[in-house]
């Protein structure tokens, strides 16, 4: 299959395209420096951001007469450290705002599938956080972070399309693991100190853009 990723720069990002591409996909990714990756077999690098919906459409028909099947969507806010108290590097709505535009640009195409990284604490799942961590975000710069992956939850639910907002609890480097699911909103057995690896969370990623059982699901997941 061919798959669309946002957010193929980061961390998470990186991972996810070199899974992708071990299981034979080809990938498209959308970034705004593309001499930041490594150029790879199938893999296609558009310049942009997905913050205009333009460059969306553009990485989508990167490959003439080859759409992608599905979408995975990697971003995050940026602080200017990883101080939960420091600043935003990025605006409110950047995560809402990229994931609306990719919408918009898959329901052109009649494109259905997509996932994206959300987080543990968004929306409905905001009570099942141990409440130290809720305090934590509550007061931080964090908060905003969780406010624009809150919009987000709320686009995607709204947009029809077969989504899946994958929860993962605290991201921790390492390589990967069995996954341990907790439910939709986290209401079964999550700890305090609940984490999960990049590569565990990016392997997820593309097992739920390949398979239908997480559609319309929001996974809490953790190691």
């Amino acid at each position: 299959m061919r798959i669309l990723i946002l957010g193929g720069s980061g961390r998470t990002g990186q991972l996810v395209i070199d899974e992708a591409l071990q299981r034979g996909h080809t990938v498209t990714a959308l970034i705004r420096k593309p001499d930041s990756l490594q150029p790879q077999p199938s893999l296609t690098l558009v310049q942009g951001t997905p913050l205009e919906r333009s460059d969306v459409e553009k990485a989508f028909s990167a490959i003439p007469n080859e759409l992608p099947s599905a979408t995975i969507v990697t971003l995050n806010a940026v602080r200017i450290s990883d101080n939960p108290w420091s600043a935003n590097a990025s605006p409110p709505r950047m995560m809402a705002d990229a994931n609306a535009n990719a919408v918009a640009v898959m329901k052109t195409h009649g494109i259905r599938k997509v996932v994206t990284m959300s987080a543990f604490g968004v929306a409905d799942s905001w009570p099942n956080m141990h409440f130290l961590l809720r305090m934590t975000i509550k007061t931080s710069n964090m908060s905003y972070q969780w406010e624009d992956h809150a919009a987000v939850d709320r686009e995607m639910k709204q947009s029809g399309l077969d989504y899946v907002l994958v929860r993962p609890a605290m991201l921790k480097e390492g390589e990967a693991k069995s996954v341990e699911f907790h439910g939709d909103k986290g209401d079964q057995g999550v700890k305090l100190m609940s984490s999960i690896t990049r590569r565990s969370v990016s392997k997820f990623l593309v097992d739920a853009a390949e398979r239908d059982e997480w559609d319309r699901s929001t996974p809490v997941i953790t190691n």
